[in-house]
């Protein structure tokens, strides 16, 4: 009988763990003081025999250094499935769903991972979102996508930052509202998928934190009148000393700094 309930235990634990995984993320390389931005996240599904997301109530929270704000925009949790796809109720799963600053996420994130300067900013669903999706599950085709909008400070030192994403979700009503403290969730679906380290983060990517370099503010820097100029790029570098691409906005040329317009 023990050797069953283990049995049955451990495949319950592996079934709560077995959902979705993290597969990208995105943010730009290179920002200015007080610029606001889209950064996001997209988790797929695993491959597992669960078959279905869920998503329920869908948390997600983002890491930033301190003094920068995060803020969704509408409809900042989306659905992405092939266009047959459908619920069981028949509608379609594409689709666009708002979420909101969720005080209590934030605070159990921050307490589960601690980084100096940095700040975990935690949201959620506004409503409960629908879940079995039911097509293709193997192939990883039906994914969902997190995105945040962040703001640099005007005050903003030029230099390199990180940021960090995790997620989560729960399927009771209470959905976060269940749990006391961290402590007591540390083992829930809050801490489903994630890029920094952390004990109770199930599937890790560290690999899929992103680096963002704030340049410095265009006030003073030499206007380039030219974008034949930049036909040769072989001398020049980008602010973190690399070599420039047509895509970096300042670059150091003839020790001279030069913004692209």
């Amino acid at each position: 009988m023990k050797h069953i309930k283990y049995l049955l235990a451990t495949f319950l634990s592996l079934l709560l763990a077995s959902c979705y995984k993290l597969i990208s993320t995105y943010a730009p390389s290179e920002v200015e003081p007080g610029q606001t931005f889209e950064v996001s996240f997209t988790v797929v599904d695993d491959g597992s025999d669960t078959q279905n997301f869920v998503t329920d109530w869908s948390y997600a929270g983002i890491r930033l250094p301190n003094g920068w704000a995060a803020t969704v925009p509408e409809g900042a949790h989306r659905l992405y499935a092939e266009d047959w796809v459908y619920y069981q109720d028949g509608s379609a799963v594409n689709s666009a769903h708002d979420m909101e600053p969720c005080e209590k996420l934030s605070q159990f994130y921050n307490s589960v991972c601690r980084k100096t300067g940095y700040t975990w900013s935690g949201f959620k669903s506004v409503t409960k979102i629908p879940k079995n999706i039911s097509a293709c599950w193997r192939n990883g085709c039906d994914s969902i996508r997190i995105t945040f909008l962040v703001t640099v400070p005007e005050d903003a030192k030029p230099g390199r930052y990180t940021i960090d994403f995790m997620g989560g979700d729960e399927e009771d009503d209470a959905g976060i509202d269940k749990y006391s403290s961290y402590t007591a969730a540390k083992d829930s679906r809050l801490f489903h998928v994630g890029t920094a380290a952390g004990s109770y983060v199930k599937n890790r990517a560290a690999n899929l934190t992103r680096t963002i370099i704030v340049t410095e503010d265009a006030t003073g820097l030499s206007d380039l009148k030219d974008l034949k100029d930049f036909k040769d790029l072989k001398d020049s570098k980008d602010l973190s000393g690399r070599p420039a691409t047509r895509q970096s906005r300042i670059i150091i040329k003839n020790g001279k700094k030069i913004l692209k317009r």
